[in-house]
């Protein structure tokens, strides 16, 4: 029986529960970021997030939406977890926030 996952998606009561509460598509994309970061290292997410997140630009606004908000929510439960790590989890945080929210004013940026 499908259900409706955490990311809003819908998968079965099992898969969801095991991973996290998420659907197969949103499980695999995180998945995926956990590799690369594990095999090249953070400065190579961030260049990922550069390249996929705003040249190749997803399906739907939507999509895009609902995925970059459960990355800020992965993040920020990180910048709890690994306190070592705060300043890169900050360059991560502010970088997907300025995917939602983009600056219209370059003041904002200094």
């Amino acid at each position: 029986m499908l259900w409706k996952t955490r990311c809003g998606h819908f998968a079965t009561r099992s898969y969801a529960d095991a991973h996290g509460g998420l659907c197969r598509k949103c499980h695999a994309n995180f998945a995926a970021l956990v590799e690369l970061e594990k095999r090249y290292g953070e400065d190579a997410l961030v260049e990922y997030w550069y390249s996929a997140i705003l040249i190749n630009l997803p399906e739907s606004k939507e999509e895009m939406k609902c995925f970059i908000s459960h990355l800020i929510d992965f993040y920020q439960q990180k910048l709890i977890e690994m306190p070592s790590k705060q300043r890169y989890i900050r360059k991560m945080l502010y970088m997907l926030q300025s995917v939602l929210e983009p600056a219209s004013d370059v003041e904002t940026l200094r």
